[in-house]
Formats: structure tokens, sequence, C-alpha cells
């Protein structure tokens, strides 16, 4: 029936379970005068075919649900931070120049798409597929954004004035203290984009490798049964 002993399991629990419904099915085929084993048989190939896709897609499908939820949370993030002075004192900042996500184009259109692919997810549930694009589309601008801020942010300005502020006006400090205050420079909308963006990356990347790991299989499968059939 399938080469997944877990599935084969789960279907013969739930025809166990089900085993009433088949009673179902025939008063309902004798009364609409439509071939009960037709029914039966369309019903347990549905059956099979979701077991199949969560036995298959629920991992791709949560983990990008979960980079998915870091996109949305980014809108609402800070993407800016307030400083450190030039003789590394804390800097007070106007409220004003802060900004989150939402207010710029590119977190808005994260934002955007991040709502598209919640309703793309219960789409990808409910019909038993996976439509991936809004979720490549985020990760591709999540990434952009995320890794440039990162990248802008580390040994710049702030970072040096952070390390100055640890070292002259932090009277004692741990090696926490020493990792965590300069990347905490860096806006947590940044951090939010680019790690999304990281899992989108990372779920594709290992799709493809499982997928040329199956066909590769099929292949010598393939090739190992014509050499016996000669």
């Amino acid at each position: 029936m399938t080469d997944d002993p877990n599935l084969e399991d789960d279907v013969l629990a739930e025809d166990a379970l089900d085993a009433g419904a088949e009673e179902a099915y025939e008063a309902m085929a004798e009364e609409s005068g439509v071939d009960a084993g037709a029914i039966l048989e369309e019903a347990k190939l549905e059956r099979m075919h979701r077991q199949a896709y969560w036995h298959t897609q629920s991992k791709q499908l949560f983990a990008f649900l979960f980079a998915n939820c870091c996109f949305f949370a980014s809108g609402f993030a800070a993407w800016t931070r307030a400083g450190y002075n030039e003789d590394g004192s804390a800097a007070l900042v106007d409220p004003s120049l802060l900004f989150t996500g939402l207010d710029t184009i590119r977190g808005s259109l994260l934002f955007a798409l991040a709502l598209y692919g919640f309703w793309t997810a219960a789409f990808n549930i409910w019909h038993a597929q996976m439509k991936v694009w809004p979720y490549l589309l985020g990760g591709i601008l999540g990434l952009w954004v995320g890794v440039g801020g990162i990248v802008s942010g580390v040994g710049g300005e702030q970072w040096e004035r952070s390390k100055l502020y640890l070292s002259d006006h932090l009277e004692s400090k741990t090696m926490m203290d020493d990792i965590l205050t300069p990347l905490g420079t860096i806006a947590p909308g940044y951090w939010l984009c680019a790690f999304g963006g990281l899992i989108v990356v990372w779920v594709i990347v290992m799709g493809l490798v499982q997928g040329g790991q199956s066909a590769k299989a099929t292949a010598t499968e393939s090739g190992g049964s014509g050499r016996r059939r000669r």
C-alpha cells in the first residue's frame, strides 16, 4: 500500500475506528443508487492522500509558518535603536526618530506577504497542497533587509561605542554582556527578518536535497529491476 510503515499503521487504525462509517456509506449508497464500494474506495484514497501529505509536508509547512511569524512580527518590531554617545554613555534619542517596520516600504511589503502567507497556509492545509511562493518572496526580502541591517551594524559606529560603554561605564560585566551589548545595537526587526529568511532558505535547500536523493534512489531501483528482467 505504501512504503511508510507509520502511514500504514495510521490508515489501518482509522479503518478500524471507522468501521461503523462503512455502514453509513452503504446506507447512503442504497438511497442514492451509487456503488457503495466506489464511495468507500474514494474515501480511503482521500484519507491516504491527506495522511501522506501530513507525513511528508508537516515539517516543511510548520517551518514556513514559523518563518512567516518572524516576518509578521518584524512589522511591529523596532528597526532603529537608541544608541551611545561618543564617550560611550547612553544617548537620549528623540522618540520621533525611532520607527518600526510598518513605517518603511520594505517592512510594509514584508508584512503584507506575511498576511498572505497565513492565508496560503490555511489553503495548503485544506487542499493538502504546498504552495511556497509567498514564503519564498518573504524569505528573499527578509534576507535582503535583515542581513543588510546586521552587516551594516556589525563593526559600525554604535558597535564600537557600545564596547566603550562596557569598558568605561559598566562597573561589573560578564561574558554575556560583552556578547549581547554590541549585538543589541542592531535593531530586533533586522534579526527577525534575517532569521525568518534563513529558515525559508534552509527548508527549500533541504527539500531539494531530499528530492534529489529520492530521485536517485528511484533511478537505482529502476535500473536494478531492468537488469533483473534481462
